[in-house]
């Protein structure tokens, strides 16, 4: 489905709800016709005619940002370089993500887990998001602006949920496609093995201090006011992590024992969230040990005084 917001851009709204495994995202009909991500659905990006599009710009490598990638074969697509590796291979996106830790943190293999997921959450119509080689034509660099006619975009690098991540800014409208800079209600995603949390709150407020008049987010609705306040209340979520996790700490805990908690994800619902528990708590963890406020001794991590 196809929404006009200003001018030739318009909003691919997700197939179903704006969530993994979808995406909301843009279409921009001017001269030069692209599209930024590729994970609305296929009945969504239905509505237009996707031979027509000359261009796909990614704002991350993470498949709900990008499984609809096949539907644009005839386009040029461009991503940062930092996430480059990840869409042209499967090793080097397990090893973005974390694959290489699962073992460790799980103490079961990964595939067997993944299997057992999707025997018991069967869905015909999920789209493939499995990991494969997603060719790409070019890369895209911070400062970079992209004109299409009679409007342009400048490329932002935001890194801090993946190495690349990178905003769109349309500076004549006054408009941001945000990505996953998305200002839920959840708080940020770092579960990947290159998330990077210092980053990640640098390009928050990054964005804060642009002042978009209209931001497009991926994963929920469109905001056209209190924009400054949606990322003051999505960087607090941060601050918020951090200081159940210092209270967790006043008794000396392993990893294993913080995840039980909930301190991300108020529940765990399947292994691979247990996971993600676990690879953001060590963020945290990894921040709080540069500071000297934590330290790790026999498999635990305590409070320094």
């Amino acid at each position: 489905m196809l929404v006009d917001i200003i001018g030739p851009i318009k909003l691919v709204r997700a197939q179903g709800k704006a969530a993994y495994p979808y995406c909301h995202c843009l279409f921009i009909d001017d001269r030069v016709k692209a599209v930024v991500d590729t994970g609305a659905g296929v009945r969504s990006f239905a509505a237009l005619d996707t031979a027509t599009v000359e261009m796909v710009l990614y704002t991350h490598y993470h498949p709900d940002h990008t499984h609809g990638h096949e539907q644009f074969a005839q386009a040029r697509s461009f991503i940062h370089p930092l996430d480059l590796p990840a869409m042209e291979s499967v090793e080097a996106y397990h090893y973005f993500n974390g694959a290489h830790l699962w073992q460790e943190l799980m103490g079961v293999p990964r595939h067997e887990l993944a299997e057992r997921v999707r025997r018991e959450r069967p869905d015909p119509d999920f789209p493939d998001v499995s990991p494969r080689v997603k060719p790409i034509d070019g890369t895209l660099q911070e400062g970079e602006v992209i004109d299409f006619g009679t409007t342009s975009a400048t490329v932002m690098h935001t890194p801090g949920h993946t190495p690349g991540h990178c905003v769109y800014f349309f500076e004549r409208e006054g408009l941001l496609f945000s990505g996953d800079i998305d200002l839920i209600d959840f708080g940020p995603w770092y579960g990947s093995y290159l998330s990077n949390l210092d980053d990640f709150i640098a390009s928050i407020r990054r964005i804060r201090e642009l002042r978009p008049r209209i931001l497009v987010s991926c994963h929920r609705r469109l905001l056209t006011e209190g924009i400054e306040e949606a990322c003051d209340a999505f960087l607090s979520k941060i601050c918020q992590r951090e200081e159940r996790l210092l209270a967790a700490l006043q008794v000396p805990r392993s990893l294993d024992e913080l995840a039980r908690l909930g301190i991300v994800h108020p529940d765990l619902p399947d292994p691979f969230h247990e996971f993600w528990e676990k690879m953001m708590l060590t963020k945290h963890l990894e921040r709080l040990e540069r500071q000297h406020r934590v330290e790790r001794e026999d498999g635990r991590f305590r409070l320094l005084a």
